[in-house]
């Protein structure tokens, strides 16, 4: 997990609108981890102000990873991150087969 700290909402909001490349990145990397890990969840980053003492955290379920990824697979498309795309399509690939086998009792 990743935490960013900003003083002020300007910054928070610049932040998630001008840094998606890292965002998604993150949020790439969680699926990876939760999956690999058997996690059900896992907090991806977070954005703390101690100022207003305000948090907000970005955090991925299980039941929400093939369309976060799916997400980011749109991102990374539209930027021509191809690299990363193939990255996406192989864990989509695997996950999608781990959850066919769950779903037929094959663990």
């Amino acid at each position: 997990m990743k935490d960013f700290y900003f003083s002020n909402e300007d910054d928070e909001k610049d932040f998630l609108k001008n840094k998606k490349w890292l965002i998604h990145s993150l949020i790439v990397d969680g699926v990876k981890k939760s999956f690999e890990e058997n996690l059900d969840s896992i907090v991806v980053f977070r954005i703390i102000n101690p100022i207003s003492n305000f948090v907000m955290t970005s955090e991925i379920k299980k039941e929400d990873w093939l369309d976060s990824l799916s997400k980011s697979m749109e991102y990374y498309e539209s930027v021509e991150e191809y690299e990363k795309c193939t990255e996406i399509k192989e864990l989509i690939k695997n996950i999608k087969y781990d959850f066919d086998r769950s779903d037929k009792g094959e663990e």
